[in-house]
Order: C-alpha cells, then sequence, then structure tokens
C-alpha cells in the first residue's frame, strides 16, 4: 500500500534529508494550487493536499502535467516555475503581463482541474548540493568530478578526461546527451584534457570567469549563455587574449537533464514506497534559418 503524506510533510521531508532548512525563494517551495479542493467540497491551505505519487521534471510543461496525470502522480517536483516566473529581479512586472494570456490561463486551469501540487526546490537544491547538476552532467558525459573543496557553493565541477580536441569533445558530448543543436567556440583542434563543467546558464562575471581561474582548463562544458551581454563574447575575448580555451554549449534542458534523474532517484530513498518517475527527456525543437 502507498504510504501516506501530504505536500507539506514531504517538503519538509526533503529539507530534513538535505540539512538545509532555509526559506523558500521567490516563486519557489509549494507553488500550487493557492488551495486544495478534496471530494468533500472543503477548500483547505495546498499544505494539507495528500500526495499520489510525484514526478521529477526540470521544466514543468504542459507535457509534464499531462503525463504526470495519465501516470497517477498528482505532485511535480522541479527546478524552473510552472508560469514562467523565475526570481524577483527577472520576472519583474510578468506575472501582471501573463494575467491574461491564454497559454497561462489554460495551463493554470489544467493544474486546478487536476489538483496538481507543483513544488519547485530550485534554490534548496543549490544551497544543500550546489555541485550537484554540473556533477550528474559530467557523469553523464562519462566523466568524473574532482573531489569538492570544502565551503565551495559554486555550481563548477573540473574533470580530468582522456584527451581529446575541442571538436571530439563536441561530437561526444552531443553523441552522449543526444544534444542536436549543440554550439561551440573555438578551435576545433584545440587539445582538451581538463574541463570545467557548469549546468544550465552560465554568465560570465558569476561563474565563467571564475572557472577560468584554474589555467589548466582547457575548455568549458555548460547548458547555455545568453548570445549578447558579454557571455559568448567573453569567451571570445579570452581567446583574443592569448589564452588557448574552447567552450561547448549543450542546450539548458540538456545539461538539467542528468541532474533530475539522479533526484528523482534519491527521492526514492527518502520516500521509499511511493511511485517516483522522472520525465523522459525532451526532444529538441530544431530549426533551420
Amino acid at each position: 500500500m502507498t504510504p501516506t503524506m501530504t505536500s507539506w510533510e514531504l517538503v519538509n521531508r526533503v529539507h530534513a534529508m538535505l540539512g538545509e532548512r532555509h526559506k523558500d525563494g521567490m516563486y519557489e517551495g509549494i507553488l500550487t494550487p493557492d488551495y486544495y479542493v478534496p471530494e468533500s467540497g472543503a477548500r483547505v491551505a495546498n499544505f494539507y493536499a495528500p500526495i499520489s505519487g510525484v514526478l521529477v521534471a526540470n521544466e514543468p510543461s504542459v507535457d509534464a502535467l499531462r503525463l504526470a496525470i495519465s501516470t497517477g502522480k498528482n505532485c511535480i517536483v522541479c527546478r524552473e516555475h510552472p508560469y514562467y516566473l523565475f526570481g524577483e529581479f527577472w520576472s519583474n512586472g510578468l506575472q501582471t503581463l501573463l494575467a491574461d494570456d491564454p497559454i497561462f490561463k489554460a495551463k493554470r486551469q489544467l493544474v486546478e482541474d487536476h489538483r496538481l501540487v507543483i513544488i519547485r526546490l530550485a534554490s534548496l537544491w543549490d544551497a544543500a548540493k550546489p555541485k550537484w547538476f554540473s556533477s550528474a552532467l559530467a557523469r553523464a558525459l562519462g566523466w568524473q568530478a574532482e573531489a569538492e573543496s570544502p565551503g565551495d557553493q559554486r555550481s563548477t565541477v573540473y574533470c580530468n578526461i582522456p584527451k581529446t580536441t575541442l571538436l571530439g569533445l563536441a561530437k561526444a558530448a552531443s553523441a552522449r546527451l543526444k544534444a542536436q543543436t549543440l554550439r561551440m567556440v573555438g578551435d576545433p583542434k584545440l587539445p582538451i584534457a581538463r574541463v570545467a563543467v557548469i549546468h544550465g546558464l552560465a554568465f560570465p562575471t558569476l561563474v565563467l570567469s571564475n572557472a577560468l581561474q584554474d589555467l589548466a582548463v582547457d575548455a568549458v562544458v555548460t547548458g547555455s549563455t545568453p548570445e549578447v551581454d558579454f557571455c559568448t563574447t567573453y569567451i571570445r575575448d579570452v581567446i583574443a587574449a592569448g589564452r588557448k580555451i574552447g567552450f561547448v554549449q549543450v542546450g539548458y534542458e540538456k545539461s538539467d537533464y542528468p541532474g533530475a534523474v539522479e533526484v528523482a532517484q534519491w527521492l526514492k530513498t527518502v520516500l521509499p514506497g511511493f511511485p517516483i518517475d522522472v520525465q523522459p527527456a525532451t526532444k529538441e525543437l530544431c530549426w533551420f534559418a
């Protein structure tokens, strides 16, 4: 018989096991619904919504919601926000703008009609295990990350890999991750033996410049980075300044998916007996211009 647990109990169990009980960041924690309506019809706080099963999906898309519904799971644990919000700065004004958006309204209706509970735990994972997702990406690429330095809260991990070229690295990453929209900056023939791996979105002043302080690093592998705001420009300027470096972007979703798989595996040890699955890797949207 499946154990009984409310969404509030689930979140507290996860916090306790990670040893991190900080206040949830903006647009994080238990996001939906604002209330729970059991079959009796009485509205109660969403904290008390019973959990029938968990689907781990980095991006709680409509496809993810439909999969959870079809497999009898009413809880989605994710890194991203279901309604396209990120944080206080990046989402300024967006919530108001989307209030009458038909996609937003239809998605919210889907959540409410099926009494789905969406729990976003991005800042929790990153505060407790800052290198979790980058290490998972490294393992998916066939590499082993170096041991973490005590107190290091950055997401970057470092890997010494069998010698290859930048082009060889990019081809291997594309094959392992099934990443068809991978992007590369640098000399394709550049010898590579040490790589900095950064999941998700990498910014130069926050992440890339710190990763390159390790002068033995030959290449950086990340999910994505903006074309503007000095990101790919930063790498080009590093190369122009004389450093031999390569840069590979495997795609935002592709870089985070290995972490989602490992979160699902971990949750099975935290919530024994609960139906827990991870959404299958999504297909890339490809186009030619």
